[in-house]
């Protein structure tokens, strides 16, 4: 028993020497700020030699919503007084609220021998004021007049100058206007075959299925010809299946290879629009090409007269 008693009153003196190794003390500017000034909070330790300083933990501080911690200063070191250093740190508050506050205290740890233990600074008291507002209403001071000059009035002058310069222009682009008639120009009317060439042509410019819109580029090469369909033999060619589109053609005693071939282009697309089927590569330069060929061979027949020729008498 008494063993163990000894053991207790070593280890609580250890405990008690290891606290009494740190000293310290903490400073703020001034005890009585106004709401909103940011105040300083300077503490300083003189801790051994040996002694390693935890980060502060500023919690304390921060569960009061009074202050709020804007800035830390790193430790700095003032000097050295025999086997011990003398510290110091500074920290940044703002208060958020008027009244007489306590600022917490703040717990420093640091570790000892393989000790770790904690120095508390002390709290501190700080009364925080409302700024003063000055109700005392100044004397209404008379209005400053200056002479007129013509140069107040230069801006006023040119822009009235221009108004009427812009009236004048209107009204002499109407009267030309009206003196120039021109004729329209006459509308071109395309042939099916030729409105269906053109589109062929841009849509090869157009490079898509060469950037992966293979999708696209059949959609459009397919919608071409439906149309040139449409526009030639007088069907419903962008409403209807590939199918039915066959059917109006065989109806119509239209060559049965075309049909055949134009059938497989068709069915082709379709497969690639609705399907997403792969196609190999060349199939979309043929696709082309075979539409291209199609309209070409299935253009109707222009008979040009020759002005040269003697006329029957």
């Amino acid at each position: 028993m008494l063993k163990l008693r000894c053991v207790f009153w070593l280890v609580f003196l250890v405990k008690m020497a290891g606290v009494a190794q740190v000293t310290g003390k903490a400073v703020v500017d001034s005890t009585r700020v106004l709401l909103g000034d940011q105040m300083r909070l300077r503490i300083e330790l003189s801790v051994p030699n040996d002694a390693v300083l935890e980060p502060l933990n500023l919690d304390m501080v921060a569960a009061d919503s009074v202050f709020e911690v804007l800035a830390e200063s790193k430790w700095d070191t003032l000097g050295t007084a025999g086997d011990k250093l003398r510290l110091q740190k500074n920290l940044l508050f703002i208060a958020w609220d008027s009244g007489y506050h306590r600022l917490a205290a703040i717990p420093v740890v640091y570790k000892l021998g393989g000790i770790t233990d904690t120095f508390f600074t002390r709290d501190i008291p700080i009364q925080v004021d409302l700024p003063k507002v000055d109700t005392a209403l100044a004397d209404i001071k008379p209005i400053l007049t200056e002479p007129v000059k013509l140069q107040d009035f230069v801006w006023y002058i040119v822009g009235v100058a221009l108004l009427v310069l812009a009236i004048l222009l209107v009204l002499y682009l109407r009267k030309r206007k009206k003196d120039l008639v021109v004729a329209p120009p006459p509308v071109v009317q395309l042939l099916p075959h030729e409105l269906a060439l053109q589109q062929l042509e841009a849509l090869q410019a157009q490079q898509i299925w060469q950037s992966g819109a293979v999708k696209d580029y059949h959609s459009a090469l397919t919608h071409i010809v439906r149309e040139y369909l449409e526009n030639r033999y007088g069907i419903q060619a962008l409403e209807q299946t590939t199918d039915e589109i066959l059917v109006q053609l065989r109806q119509r005693d239209f060559d049965l290879a075309l049909a055949q071939k134009l059938g497989d282009v068709l069915q082709t697309a379709d497969l690639v629009k609705f399907a997403k089927a792969q196609p190999p590569a060349e199939f979309h330069e043929q696709a082309m090409a075979y539409a291209r060929a199609f309209i070409l061979e299935t253009k109707p027949a222009m008979l040009v007269a020759d002005a040269t020729l003697p006329k029957d008498v």
